[in-house]
This record gives structure tokens, C-alpha cells and sequence, in this order.
């Protein structure tokens, strides 16, 4: 559907709004207390693997049940119009197809099932408590606060040492140097990378609109501060993804403004260059070269051993548990003595699950993308949101984890806003004017 034109003098309030351009929602607008749970939650993943369990849950897993017993509780209204968007709908086809698969399969294990849908009852957490401009806005600075804090632990940690180093002469070298850097996470320096991209990128986004001309000047430097501590992870895959991000944003602001903002992205691009450790650049390409121990780099390695074995697992898979069990380990899937993930969402879906738990997966990102509303370049917040969404699709391209809790505050975030901000799926004119700062921001 598309809007029709409106001019100034015709802006309606929000009260006195068409009921086509009201949110569905049902619920009041969001609480104090709301927007504080999911702002914390967003800002403290990072450290989900470094606090103590408790009766062997992590502290993730019992915020996001804090979460899940708050929404019942107070918003069920809202969660009752939530559960059947078509986004969970897809997924829930996922869940019985991979489900119906593994069960047919040797060596059955439902771990990575269930962990997805758990993955997905915190996205509809996450959706109820983004169904408004606020929660949105909270949500979204939980990612730069996050990309924040564990930025200034990779530069207060990492940055001098790898300055010291001076320029990689080859790609393993880099690699070898890479193994070096204390990032602190249990070595997971990809998932490191991605959060501080997700910070950068949606400051930036924040940095283009008008409507932050006192926070414009910090929000680039915190998207510079964050894309460079995203480098000296030396992730290829981060690099790619946050160059492809800004471009998005870029596309998606506006044609007529490309003037302005490649005037942005040059003085962005200058001020990263100088500031990055040379052998950070030596990294970044893809290489099917050998080590001195005869070995590819595990990515080229992964992709070379799917493609020699996709005939055995293309039609029906060969289930999760039976592949990090068995499979793998006869099929050469194997490095250091354990079988490796595939290093893409896709793949990895494929080889557990074979084709139609690939398309079944499909329709999920299908439904995602169908739900994503027009105009973004209009509004910063949908602007941001959609960032965070073209990251994460690039993501799933480089991590074979397909519940990772970060697809669960971009989908929920994305719900929750298109249901209750933008239910008509475009961000138009006199809804972006209509929201202005200090305007009633309430569901009616």
C-alpha cells in the first residue's frame, strides 16, 4: 500500500490520526522499566559466557526468562497478537521440519531445536517491548552501548600489542598473530567483531538524521571508536559486513543526500585508515593457501570438504547430532581433534537438515525481508533497524550457530516495530514529523 501525499499544514496528531496509520497493538506504550530490560539485557550479552551459572542456567537464559514472565504476565494482549506474525509462523514450520528430520536420522540430538526455539520466545519477548518509538530507541542504544564497553576492553587490551607487531609478510603470519589477541571472550573473536560493527553502524545511522544535531559529532566518533576496535579482531567477516552495512544505509538514505554522505563516508574512511595496525590489513582477504603444517585456512577447508560430500547430505541431511558425533569426524569435517561448525548458516542448515530444512529456513528470512517497511531512509530509528537486519542477514553467511541471541533482538525488534510503529509497512512523512522529540509517544 502506499501513502498518499501530505502536506505540512496537514500533519495529523497522534490522537487524531486515520486508523490505518495507528498501531495494532493493543498495549499502552512502554514503560520505564521495559525499555531499562531491554536495554540491559542488549547491553550485557557479551558477558553471557563470563558470569557464573546458576543451577547450570546462564545469565542470559534467565533474563530472557525474566522477560518471558514479565510479557505474559502484563502484556498479554500484545504477545497474543505477536506469536502469529508471519515471521514466527515460518519459524515454527522450521522447528516441526528439522524436528521430523532429526527424529528420522542416526544419533538424534534436539539441542540445537531447542536452543532455536528458545531463540525465538526471546524474540517475541524482545518484539513486545519494542512495539513503540521508545522501546525501539532503547534497544537500539543497547547495541552502541554494548559495542561500547567491549570496545574499549579490545583497544585497552589488544590495540598496543598489535601496533607494536608492524605489518603481517603473509596471510598466516596474520592468522598466527591473530591467535595473540586477548580479546577476553573465550577466543570468540568473530562474535567480538559483530558486536562492535552493530554499535558502529547504528550510531552511525543516528548520526545522519537531523533530529540529533547535539549528538552528532559523538555518535560519528563512536562509530569510528567501534568499526576500528572491530578490526583489530582482524575478522574478514566483521570487515565485509560492516562495509556492506554502511552501504546499505547509504542506499537507503536517499539518493539525493549521496553527495553529503560520500562526503561522510570519505572523512569516516580517512580517519579509520591511519588509526588501524598495518598487520590488521595483511588478513584481510580469503586464501586457500597452506600453513607450514600443510593445512588450509579452516573456512577454505569447510567449504572444500561440503562441496566433496554434498551428494551424501543434500536431499534429506544428515541430522545435528549425527554430524558433530559421527559424520563429520568420517568425512574429514575435523581440526584439532573436533568436528568444525560450517562457518555459514546455510550450509550448516543443509548439511544437518538438506534441502527442505533450507528452504524452511528460507521462508524465515523471506519473511523477515517481506517485513521489513518501505522508506527507512526517512526515520532514523528505522534507518538503524535496518542495519542491525542487514548485518545480521550478512552474518548468517559467516556463523553456523542459527540461534544466536542477537537474531533474537533484531527480529523482535523489527515485530515489535512494524506492528506497533509502523503497522502499514512504510514510514511515511506525517508519522516521522508526528513523533517528534517531546511528542506523546503512547499506543493508543
Amino acid at each position: 500500500m502506499i501513502d498518499k501525499p501530505i502536506r505540512p499544514e496537514q500533519r495529523p496528531s497522534v490522537s487524531a490520526a486515520p486508523i490505518s496509520l495507528r498501531p495494532i497493538l493493543p498495549q499502552a506504550g512502554t514503560t520505564l522499566v521495559e525499555r531499562f530490560l531491554l536495554l540491559a539485557t542488549v547491553t550485557i550479552l557479551p558477558l553471557e559466557n563470563h558470569i557464573p551459572t546458576v543451577a547450570g542456567m546462564s545469565v542470559s537464559f534467565l533474563i530472557f526468562a525474566v522477560l518471558a514472565i514479565y510479557v505474559i504476565l502484563l502484556c498479554p494482549r500484545t504477545l497474543g497478537m505477536i506469536w502469529c506474525h508471519p515471521i514466527f509462523i515460518a519459524a515454527y514450520a522450521f522447528i516441526a521440519v528439522s524436528t521430523l528430520l532429526e527424529f528420522s536420522s542416526p544419533l538424534s540430538s534436539y539441542e540445537t531445536i531447542i536452543r532455536f526455539a528458545q531463540m525465538i520466545v526471546g524474540a517475541m519477548c524482545v518484539a513486545v517491548l519494542s512495539r513503540d518509538r521508545p522501546g525501539l530507541t532503547a534497544g537500539l542504544y543497547g547495541h552502541i552501548a554494548a559495542a561500547l564497553w567491549v570496545s574499549v576492553f579490545l583497544f585497552f587490551n589488544s590495540y598496543g600489542t598489535l601496533n607494536d607487531m608492524g605489518a603481517g609478510s603473509s596471510f598466516n603470519e596474520a592468522t598466527t598473530i591473530r591467535g595473540g589477541v586477548d580479546a577476553g571472550f573465550q577466543n570468540n573473536l568473530n562474535r567480538v567483531a559483530y558486536v562492535c560493527i552493530q554499535g558502529a553502524i547504528v550510531a552511525f545511522a543516528l548520526f545522519l538524521s537531523d533530529r540529533f544535531n547535539l549528538f552528532r559529532i559523538p555518535l560519528l566518533g563512536v562509530s569510528i571508536f567501534c568499526l576500528v576496535a572491530a578490526l583489530l579482531t582482524m575478522s574478514r567477516g566483521a570487515f565485509v559486513i560492516g562495509l556492506v552495512a554502511f552501504l546499505a544505509i547509504l542506499y537507503a538514505y536517499g539518493v539525493r543526500k549521496y553527495g553529503k554522505a560520500l562526503i561522510l563516508v570519505s572523512i569516516l574512511g580517512l580517519s579509520i585508515y591511519p588509526l588501524v595496525p598495518d598487520v590488521v590489513w595483511t588478513r584481510m582477504k580469503f586464501t586457500t593457501e597452506k600453513d607450514e603444517y600443510g593445512k588450509t585456512e579452516a573456512r577454505a577447508f569447510i567449504y572444500t570438504t561440503a562441496i566433496n560430500h554434498l551428494s551424501e547430505y543434500f536431499v534429506s541431511g544428515v541430522g545435528s547430532g549425527n554430524y558433530f558425533r559421527k559424520w563429520g569426524f568420517e568425512k574429514g569435517f575435523v581440526r584439532r581433534g573436533a568436528v568444525l561448525g560450517a562457518h555459514n548458516a546455510f550450509l550448516q542448515v543443509t548439511i544437518m537438515w538438506g534441502v527442505l530444512g533450507l528452504l524452511m529456513f528460507l521462508w524465515i528470512i523471506w519473511c523477515v525481508y517481506r517485513s521489513i517497511p518501505l522508506r527507512c531512509g526517512r526515520d532514523e530509528l528505522s534507518l538503524a533497524l535496518l542495519s542491525i537486519l542487514v548485518s545480521g542477514a550478512l552474518y548468517l553467511l559467516v556463523s553456523h550457530i542459527v540461534y544466536d541471541k542477537v537474531y533474537a533482538f533484531a527480529v523482535g525488534m523489527l515485530v515489535g516495530a512494524r506492528q506497533g510503529i509502523w503497522p502499514r509497512g512504510i514510514v511515511s512523512t506525517s508519522e516521522v514529523n508526528t513523533h517528534r522529540p517531546g511528542a506523546d509517544n503512547n499506543i493508543n
